[in-house]
């Protein structure tokens, strides 16, 4: 079955009631030929009309009702590779019915056998291979007698990207199917192909990227740090999806999405983030779901956060076993890594309206979890379902940045006012002169003047310059934002660090074969590299352990011109530990989009940190990226499920800060502006 045409779109509803219609392309393939290293599967086109049906049934069904104009499906024989590639364009990326920069709802379903794909030559993999998907017609001849290939992540990944730029960041990716891994002896058959794929040109695809430019934007399809797409995926890289037979309609399935769809009917969209839904489906043996991408702390399928803020968390309801009619105790999942401690206070919100129902606070507190209970003693507040949480004080004093102010500043009643006081408390205070002080701050015209006044930014930065207008009263949400960029720039760990270094390259090599460049060598020299303006140079980095233990490993940039934070490397989940004892993970390499730097207009120099966390615990650090302060559009209280990072109590953790200098050439014109 193939729904070939597009026609006008009646709106449907949105998951989150009304944020834009929903649009999927939808594949399932059953029938590989047996001859070319597949087997034959069962329940992948079953898995296809599952998922849409599930998209078409009504709302008062536990359905999304979409559209049918809004679902493409190809099976079997219509899952071609030129039609796949053929169908994501015109059905999603340059479909007129689907307006550019909006909100519409853009969902990608696969069902079949993935596979392993021989990295050429150059391509930075960590075996030699990348993943991808398998076509039908793999394999085979096509009809001008060329060879078919497989899609590689890297490719999807591409495709992703434009769908991104073009049409919005709404977009959701759901796989069932292998990718790495062996054949299971155990229960039910593994969507994996008997043999590895061969080599796909580099040049096969390269009219996608021809003549294009991005940077500093990860396009493999696996990447955790990926901004364009949420990820939920049947299982990790090293093992197998599986399909099985259900009794209850005697149809083959994969128990990945007979799962997802299962739990997609019975929870609340508009009130569960992606990790939400995943941490609800079950795990089986050597099958780990798999959920990545930045924004999988948003809504399902609705691009937006909740209702609360984008780190709002949910909260669950714990009686008493020995009372189970007297006060209830409360549970979040998160704890000291966040910065929570004894008596940080909490507010419960529910529904759409973001309703206030109660306050908490938290009674005891452990590395990822909190237990919470009501702020008045024997109160037994009636808290719904799918409640969420946010913190409105941390009570915790490490994260307070000192703010000097110049005797004739002029807004000073802005920044600490004496009437008309709010309740949510900022991380900053007064101090009474610069010795104590993290910055300093005086006006200058209609500018505002941040002089550093912290050893560790003065290294690159002392004075940056800002105008704020008529938004005086502003001055409190930057101050704020600056106290979270110094806090975390700031971190370190007082103990024996553990043996892990951060290297950069120059990279040679076209995209997807770019390689670190052997006549440049390692950039990183006494913990700072040193970079011409050059505009046209590509950048990687590669994370090396050389400790006894594996780690989880997290790269971000600081920007200390904009104050802002930005992730370049973060593990997709707690399943595994990605940087092993011994081994490397790289960035901004091979089937990834490398890093460009370029110079602030108008300057000959300008500096940025690199700052590594590594842990032998997982951690989700996501909430530590931040905007620039300065934006009109910047909202501290978006933040709301951790501002600071104790790490006190992880068994073992480590920090590392790299200094990035780009001089400009005596004899370049070049000063665009950074990116």
């Amino acid at each position: 079955m193939m729904q070939s045409a597009i026609h006008e779109t009646t709106p449907s509803l949105s998951p989150a009631g009304g944020t834009g219609t929903v649009f999927a392309l939808v594949i399932g393939i059953n029938n590989y030929p047996s001859t070319k290293g597949y087997t034959p599967l069962q329940g992948c086109v079953n898995d296809a009309r599952a998922f849409e049906k599930y998209l078409l049934d009504p709302r008062s069904e536990g359905g999304l009702g979409v559209s049918p104009s809004n679902i493409l499906v190809l099976e079997n024989e219509t899952a071609t590779r030129a039609n796949i590639m053929s169908s994501f364009r015109s059905h999603l990326l340059e479909n007129p019915e689907i307006p550019d920069h909006g909100e519409t709802t853009m969902i990608l379903f696969y069902a079949g056998h993935g596979t392993r794909i021989e990295a050429p030559g150059n391509l930075i993999s960590d075996d030699g291979m990348v993943e991808g998907i398998a076509p039908v017609d793999e394999r085979t001849l096509d009809a001008a007698g060329n060879y078919v290939h497989a899609i590689p992540d890297y490719i999807l990944g591409w495709l992703l990207w434009e769908l991104y730029e073009k049409k919005g960041s709404n977009i959701t990716v759901i796989f069932d199917s292998c990718f790495s891994g062996g054949l299971g002896r155990d229960e039910g058959k593994a969507r994996r192909g008997q043999s590895i794929s061969r080599p796909v040109p580099l040049d096969l695809d390269d009219y996608l990227w021809t003549g294009k430019g991005g940077t500093a934007t990860s396009h493999e399809m696996w990447s955790p740090s990926a901004i364009s797409h949420v990820l939920l995926a049947a299982c990790r890289k090293d093992e197998l999806a599986r399909e099985i037979t259900f009794s209850d309609d005697g149809l083959t399935h994969g128990r990945f999405t007979e799962s997802l769809i299962n739990t997609l009917r019975r929870i609340p969209l508009r009130d569960t983030t992606y990790l939400e839904l995943l941490n609800r489906l079950p795990t089986w043996a050597e099958q780990t779901p798999v959920c990545g991408g930045s924004n999988r702390d948003r809504l399902v399928f609705n691009g937006n956060y909740p209702a609360t803020g984008g780190r709002s968390i949910r909260l669950y309801t714990l009686p008493d076993p020995k009372d189970p009619n007297g006060p209830h105790s409360f549970h979040v999942d998160m704890g000291s890594v966040e910065g929570v401690v004894p008596g940080t206070e909490f507010a419960v919100h529910v529904g759409q309206d973001n309703r206030f129902v109660c306050a908490l606070v938290a009674q005891s507190v452990l590395i990822h979890e909190t237990t919470l209970v009501t702020a008045k003693a024997n109160e037994m507040p009636t808290i719904p379902d799918y409640a969420r949480v946010v913190v409105t004080d941390w009570k915790n004093p490490d994260m307070i940045l000192h703010v000097h102010l110049a005797p004739d500043f002029p807004y000073t009643a802005d920044v600490f006012p004496t009437t008309n006081l709010t309740r949510r408390p900022h991380k900053f205070v007064q101090a009474t002169s610069p010795m104590s002080a993290g910055i300093s701050l005086r006006a200058e015209g209609s500018e505002i003047i941040i002089q550093a006044l912290t050893s560790t930014i003065m290294q690159c930065r002392r004075e940056t310059r800002f105008k704020l207008d008529a938004h005086t009263p502003r001055l409190p949400v930057v101050l704020d934002g600056i106290a979270h960029f110094n806090y975390f720039l700031d971190r370190h760990h007082g103990s024996a660090p553990l043996n892990v270094a951060l290297e950069m390259y120059r990279l040679a090599g076209e995209y997807p074969g770019r390689y670190p460049d052997p006549s440049v060598g390692n950039l990183v020299q006494n913990k700072e590299a040193l970079l011409p303006s050059d505009p046209t140079a590509k950048y990687g980095f590669i994370i090396k352990n050389l400790s006894s233990v594996d780690l989880f490993p997290y790269l971000f940039y600081f920007n200390p011109e904009k104050y802002t934070i930005s992730e370049w490397y973060t593990p997709p989940g707690n399943a595994g530990h990605p940087l092993k004892r011994g081994g490397e993970v790289t960035v901004g390499m091979g089937g990834e989009n490398a890093f460009t730097f370029k110079l602030p207009e108008g300057e000959t120099s300008s500096s940025g940190f690199l700052k590594l966390f590594v842990s032998t615990k997982f951690l989700d650090l996501r909430w530590l990226r931040q905007t620039t302060p300065f934006d009109l559009q910047f909202d501290v209280t978006a933040r709301l499920d951790g501002d600071r990072e104790t790490f006190e109590e992880l068994v073992t953790w480590h920090a590392l800060t790299v200094i990035i200098t780009m001089n400009a050439n005596r004899d370049s014109p070049d000063t665009d502006a950074a990116e």
